[in-house]
């Protein structure tokens, strides 16, 4: 992606101090000379192709970690395919337009779409992330659920034996409300931030649908680990209540 080269503004001020003392502002360096007409169109080109390939690199290190990752249900694992494959594909196409374009003005125009037409950074790499990270948490609250039902094996078989077994259904509680906290959380992130477009992006929807996928998520995951916690004390209380009976 192309970015102008400006002079800055203490470099603009400091040339203007000499001026005005009637000293000389510094020559350009002699391995600085300006660019030609002749070199003008293959630097464009240059530059725009580094920004394309940059994306592109981008993109196959998440088509890894997409692939790498037992997580993903096959629905999402495949949307985030689409947009992966989408977004290579018309990155590719525009370098090769690029590659065709004999006026610097139409690699101007051409590198100027790299970043609105795609949004690799700002798109489609955080849904690759938080798509990953949601359907981890899912994973999380299903073990959870798992353990929940373990629990209350062992605490009506405690009970039954005649252990008080007070704290650890206390705990076994506040372990399921955290849970169903965080499916609350949870419930829908990933299909909404799938649905997230560069277009959509660009007009201010996408991106507030994205923050607030990262601001769930945050909420999942902290929900998570508490019913970890509290899944763990209500063990531990079970453990002692039963060796109370001893």
């Amino acid at each position: 992606m192309m970015t102008k080269k400006l002079i800055p503004k203490l470099a603009i001020a400091a040339m203007i101090g000499c001026l005005s003392l009637g000293l000389a502002a510094p020559a350009m360096a002699q391995d600085e000379a300006p660019e030609t007409e002749e070199h003008r169109l293959p630097n464009l080109k240059a530059r725009c192709f580094e920004a394309i390939d940059q994306r592109l690199d981008h993109l196959a290190h998440a088509q890894s970690r997409v692939d790498d990752v037992a997580a993903l249900t096959p629905r999402h694992e495949a949307a985030i395919d689409d947009i992966i494959d989408g977004t290579q594909s018309g990155l590719t196409r525009l370098s090769n337009q690029v590659e065709a374009a004999t006026e610097p003005a139409n690699v101007v125009r051409l590198c100027a779409t790299v970043a609105p037409d795609y949004r690799v950074y700002l798109v489609v790499l955080p849904q690759t992330h938080l798509t990953i990270g949601a359907d981890r948490a899912q994973v999380g609250s299903d073990i959870g659920d798992a353990v929940i039902t373990q629990l209350d094996e062992a605490i009506a078989r405690a009970e039954a034996a005649g252990a008080d077994v007070t704290d650890a259904q206390m705990y076994r509680d506040q372990s399921a409300a955290h849970l169903d906290a965080a499916d609350a959380a949870n419930d829908g992130v990933a299909d909404a931030v799938l649905g997230v477009t560069p277009e959509s992006y660009n007009t201010g929807d996408g991106a507030a649908v994205l923050d607030a996928g990262r601001a769930s998520l945050r909420s999942a995951h902290a929900e998570l680990k508490a019913a970890n916690e509290d899944g763990e004390a209500a063990l531990k209380a079970l453990r002692d209540a039963i060796g109370d009976l001893s």
